[in-house]
């Protein structure tokens, strides 16, 4: 396809995520013909490893991201989100790729980063807003002022949230069908 359409999901990364919450939706969203970009706040070329191990390099540093070529955000979870939430330009993304309506999913720890997000108004940008998690941080995402559910995947309008890598078909399915219905 051409350049011009190709649809393109930023995954956000940093030490420790989540193996599989990574490199699932990164081969499942290429195997759709997207561009799909690792995303980290060290300098690009950064080897990041997984808390099992798995490498994997980023094409970007966070200051160095167009967010007007992002069709979707994904926010994996492992021990990463802990250090990504301290990380300004990427709450800032986010704040930003919501307001736009931008697809952004976030699964297990990964929603920690709807907690950290401030909205103008100095809210959790979750708040009032239906979401899961892993459940050792549903207080968090409650303390935040979000809607609990437990479920698959949780669809919010651009707001897609997930529990664990069980749940990544879901998660993915919920990601595409963003993606296309945003895009008609």
């Amino acid at each position: 396809r051409h350049m011009a359409t190709m649809t393109t999901a930023v995954i956000f990364v940093d030490f420790s995520f989540e193996d599989l919450e990574v490199m699932y939706p990164k081969i499942r969203l290429e195997e759709e013909g997207w561009k799909v970009l690792i995303v980290g706040c060290h300098p690009k070329g950064m080897k990041y490893t997984g808390k099992f191990g798995y490498p994997i390099v980023s094409d970007l540093t966070i200051t160095d991201l167009d967010l007007s070529i992002v069709d979707a955000l994904i926010l994996p979870g492992g021990f990463s989100p802990d250090y990504m939430r301290r990380n300004q330009h990427m709450l800032n993304a986010i704040v930003e790729l919501n307001k736009q309506k931008v697809p952004i999913a976030a699964i297990c720890h990964g929603p920690w980063m709807f907690c950290s997000a401030r909205t103008e108004d100095g809210r959790p940008l979750i708040a009032g807003r239906k979401a899961t998690a892993f459940i050792s941080i549903k207080d968090d995402l409650l303390n935040a002022g979000a809607v609990w559910e437990d479920a698959p995947a949780v669809v919010d309008g651009n707001i897609i949230t997930s529990r664990t890598p069980a749940d990544l078909t879901p998660f993915c399915h919920a990601i595409m069908a963003a993606v296309r219905a945003r895009k008609q």
